[in-house]
């Protein structure tokens, strides 16, 4: 769960020229298939050349066999359009240019070994092992005059003798039971989805010589960790985030510079809790976010100010700009923030934001903030670099009938052109259902966006006939949908569904009041969105009203429980990694504090008297239940531990109610996004399954 109107004149823009399309698939009979899943390739991190000559980026593939996920690195030589792979392993990710171009350090990674930096060189076509650290290293950063490379190495403790004494005990212990499994906690924050318990590992900032040689910690800490490293213009220094606290709170941070060949650390001054860098700009000035912790809907500020500290200068107000790109799909995770990037003399920085169901590229205005988007709403464009000159960029984008590609775009012109088409071929093979927008007024006065994706006639289907629908509402609740492939969607709709989409109050992309709108009223506000979504759909020819059905995972599992809880109008319902106490949740989560997903800003402190977390919470609402209920989860979900879903589960039992719950083992939160490819294509038979029992497509 994360802590983040429509322009729909696609065909306009086109005409106008500000980008290029999106090729058309050719449509074939055939449905998207859950196993379809093995066919696509996923495209991330596009990295230009300094010279603007050549792209280097990630494409991963699933290995059915292996269970897993390969990725290698492929280049594309930007004036001929050739893409070729190189390096050629079976995981490579993190690639970084030198600054002369000719090597690309990156990230290897084998099985039973921790990854370490390699370069592969452009001239001889040779990969070579840099680094050689007992605790792996990764995210490779060149220093600007190319002689060195900053990247991160992770230390672990070592654990502590076995509590006993193996004397009084009367026998010699096995060498594994010399030291002690037994886990002693004292910070907060000691797990993390996905990683597992991380108390005693820290994360500290290295550096080597460009051949490897004269690897050396530049950061160390027994408790604390280091991340987000640049190196200074003139590369005597490396700013960085860290927090060398342990606050009851989740979001703090600092900002610290430290010597580029090791010293002390000097923090900047803020009198917000929340700062993070950002970059440096041409002249050496330092930009960082910085914003509080109190408000789980807030744009942080961004601010410029001298290495040290001073001189500090608000450039973008806080709750002004919603930067980065949040839009939620089930290819990868959001692209998250872009860059900035600065342009020779900091005519401008290039970044990413959000907009009302897509985000775009934009230039920042570093003297007064404004912004101009170099992007239109064509689609979720995203994971940005840019070369030396400032002239040209690549990125990837996505939009509702096509996986992420790379594209480039030509700044002087500003038009955009793909350099890559890696899923044209799977594209050609299937018939995909394209969602049209619509919108509906809400009773708070609000326009909430919406999407309908109609439901694939099949053979013997009648003209006129009407389909089932199902309603799917977002995680977050501060992320949104919006246009970008959703493999998932358009397998259902393969299936003989209409789908609808929205993004009801509380999503990003809609300015700072909409999203905010959604505290203290998790559910009511969601309800009352959806809702008026689900009046206007069932209106349409091809809605049965009489077959609907309603999903969502993370927030969008709470959003389904509570709807259940306050309306009959479904005759199925599937949650996944659900919250359904909010109480016990902002207690037991790896993101329990006193401000997850509000806390006693929103509610207050669980155990006081007069909190309100009942009141938001789907499970006080659990006897009015009576629609069919699949509830998923994950066993190694600690963001939403699975007592959420067990205590749902349970209740329902004792009701009688009907529900089913399946368990999904070694998997996290992320399941439908980055799970297990195997587990990925079961879980969506299983919700086929129970769809087309209570819905008959």
């Amino acid at each position: 769960m994360n802590v983040r109107l429509l322009r729909f004149c696609v065909a306009v823009l086109l005409a106008l020229g500000c980008i290029a399309p999106l090729a058309a698939p050719a449509i074939t009979a055939r449905p998207v298939a859950a196993e379809d899943l093995f066919k696509i390739v996923y495209v991330s991190d596009p990295q230009i050349s300094p010279d603007g000559a050549h792209v280097v980026f990630v494409a991963a593939r699933m290995n059915g066999p292996a269970d897993a996920y390969y990725s290698r690195l492929e280049t594309i030589d930007v004036a001929s359009g050739t893409v070729k792979a190189i390096a050629h392993g079976e995981l490579d990710s993190d690639p970084a240019w030198s600054p002369d171009g000719r090597t690309i350090a990156f990230t290897r990674s084998k099985k039973g070994a921790r990854p370490q930096i390699y370069a592969y060189y452009m001239a001889s076509g040779r990969a070579v092992q840099l680094s050689h650290v007992k605790g792996g290293a990764s995210n490779p950063v060149w220093s600007h005059d190319g002689k060195r490379i900053a990247f991160s190495s992770v230390t672990v403790d070592a654990p502590h003798a076995a509590y006993i004494d193996f004397k009084a005990a009367g026998f010699r212990p096995k060498k594994k039971q010399r030291s002690s499994d037994v886990r002693i906690i004292d910070t907060m924050h000691f797990e993390v989805n996905g990683a597992g318990f991380v108390y005693d590992k820290h994360e500290h900032i290295w550096t080597m010589n460009a051949d490897g040689s004269a690897a050396r910690a530049l950061t160390a800490g027994h408790r604390w960790s280091e991340s987000g490293y640049l190196w200074s213009p003139d590369d005597r220094s490396i700013a960085f985030d860290s927090l060398r606290s342990d606050p009851p709170s989740l979001g703090p941070s600092d900002v610290y510079t430290i010597s580029s060949t090791g010293g002390p650390m000097h923090a900047l001054h803020s009198a917000n809790p929340a700062n993070s860098v950002l970059a440096y700009d041409r002249t050496g000035r330092l930009w960082y976010a910085s914003g509080g912790v109190a408000d789980p809907a807030e744009f942080p500020s961004i601010v410029a100010s001298s290495p040290d500290g001073s001189d500090r200068r608000v450039v973008v107000a806080k709750n002004a700009i919603d930067f980065g790109d949040s839009v939620l799909a089930d290819m990868g995770e959001p692209g998250g923030l872009c860059g900035p990037f600065f342009a020779p003399n900091d005519a401008f920085a290039l970044t990413n934001v959000n907009r009302p169901g897509y985000s775009a590229l934009t230039k920042l205005d570093p003297k007064t903030g404004s912004l101009t988007d170099l992007t239109a709403d064509v689609g979720e464009a995203a994971e940005c670099s840019m070369d030396r000159a400032g002239r040209f960029v690549a990125y990837t984008l996505t939009d509702f009938t096509h996986p992420r590609e790379v594209y480039l775009l030509d700044l002087s012109t500003g038009k955009s052109r793909p350099l890559t088409a890696l899923n044209r071929s799977y594209l050609a093979s299937v018939r995909l259902s394209t969602p049209q927008p619509f919108a509906v007024k809400d009773a708070a006065g609000y326009t909430v966006h919406a999407w309908f994706m109609p439901a694939l006639p099949r053979p013997g289907d009648k003209p006129g006939r009407r389909y089932p629908t199902v309603l799917d509402i977002h995680g977050g609740p501060e992320t949104q949908f919006g246009n970008s492939f959703f493999h998932e969607l358009q397998h259902l709709s393969g299936q003989g569904y209409n789908v609808v989409f929205s993004d009801p109050r509380g999503s990003t992309g809609f300015g700072y009041d909409f999203e905010e709108a959604l505290a203290k009223q998790w559910g009511d506000a969601m309800f009352g969105d959806v809702q008026a979504v689900m009046d206007a759909t069932i209106k349409r020819p091809d809605v049965d009203p009489n077959r609907l059905a309603v999903s969502g995972g993370s927030y969008g599992g709470y959003a389904t429980l509570w709807v259940i809880a306050h309306t009959h109008r479904f005759k199925a319902a599937i949650a996944e990694r659900v919250v359904s106490n909010l109480a016990t949740e902002q207690l037991a989560a790896d993101l329990a504090s006193d401000n997850a997903l509000g806390g006693r800003y929103s509610w207050g402190l669980p155990w006081e008297p007069g909190n309100k977390y009942a009141a938001q919470s789907p499970v006080s609402y659990v006897a009015n239940v009576t629609t069919p209920l699949l509830i998923l989860h994950s066993g190694d979900d600690t963001r939403t531990p699975i007592d959420q879903t067990l205590q749902e589960f349970s209740a329902l039992k004792i009701l009688g109610r009907t529900v089913r719950f399946v368990d999904v083992p070694d998997e996290n939160h992320d399941l439908s996004r980055t799970g297990a490819p195997i587990h990925r294509v079961e879980r969506l038979h299983i919700l086929d399954t129970w769809l087309a029992h209570y819905l008959h497509p």
